[in-house]
């Protein structure tokens, strides 16, 4: 054999460690579908499962006008799951992609977390969460805070987090609120007096998919794209995500947005970060 026509053995074991590299890969693509389908296909039947059930009751003429409300409100809510299912499996795809922009226009912060207060506050009797007590911390008056930023998105994650609390607390406190931290971001928190998430999962529980954990999962937790949607939109706005156990009992979670002081003139001033994303004004400043 010509010695030009000797494969170079460099070359070849090159190619060997790639090929496993690209089985491994592929292994681990399965895997992500293998659990996406069977997560995604309980997910799906769960909500119809009730939409069509319901439904058939309310075909029969026995019932009296409380139970058809009753059972009205929970065909809404499983339509409201299903739909909101779908959103999510849809803006996940749109971030991991980088095709998911934000629509920028001024926010009350204090009138978002009073409609999320009052959203919530009827999920909380539809789950019939009696035993957990929906609380609001609001650190600058009505009206007194007004940020540029995409309010739906803003809204996507906090309604993540209150409802993932609400979801794991069986009885005690589910807390949301902001505060301006003293190194001028605006922080977010929801925290909660639930079970807590297990140790061995608090490394992984912003990673799509990750929640294969039965005693977590326990047909509440979704698909596990929830918190991995909240990260990727936090980072889209340029803050930071993170999580604590409570001290006590339950989680703590939390994301801030970077903001700075600017001086507008002498009787107010504005807070925004430094590519003007956000802005924070005092007194009801018109933006």
């Amino acid at each position: 054999m010509n010695e030009n026509n000797i494969p170079n053995k460099g070359l070849l074991k090159r190619i060997a460690e790639l090929e496993m590299q690209l089985k491994k890969k592929n292994e681990e693509l399965r895997n992500i579908r293998n659990i996406f389908l069977s997560k995604i296909g309980h997910e799906f039947r769960t909500p119809m499962n009730s939409i069509i059930g319901f439904s058939n009751i309310l075909a029969k003429n026995n019932l009296t006008t409380d139970q058809k409300e009753l059972y009205l409100e929970y065909i809404n809510s499983s339509s409201d799951d299903l739909l909101n299912l779908v959103e999510n499996m849809i803006d996940l795809a749109m971030l991991e992609s980088g095709q998911m922009e934000l629509n920028k226009a001024t926010c009350s912060v204090n009138s978002l977390f009073n409609e999320l207060y009052a959203r919530f506050n009827r999920e909380r009797h539809i789950l019939e969460k009696y035993s957990v007590a929906l609380l609001m911390s609001k650190s600058v008056e009505e009206n007194d805070l007004v940020i540029k930023i995409d309010p739906l998105r803003l809204k996507q994650v906090l309604s993540i987090l209150i409802s993932n609390g609400l979801k794991f607390t069986e009885k005690g406190v589910v807390e949301f609120g902001y505060k301006v931290n003293e190194q001028n971001q605006l922080y977010f928190f929801v925290k909660d007096s639930g079970k807590g998430v297990p140790e061995d999962l608090q490394n992984m529980i912003f990673n799509s998919f990750q929640k294969e954990n039965d005693d977590l999962d326990n047909q509440k937790s979704g698909v596990g794209i929830g918190l991995a949607i909240a990260r990727e939109v936090v980072k889209l706005m340029g803050g930071d995500i993170g999580f604590k156990p409570n001290p006590t009992r339950g989680s703590l979670f939390y994301f801030t947005l970077p903001m700075r002081k600017v001086k507008v003139d002498n009787e107010s001033f504005f807070l925004k970060d430094n590519k003007n994303n956000y802005l924070f004004s005092k007194g009801n400043i018109a933006i």
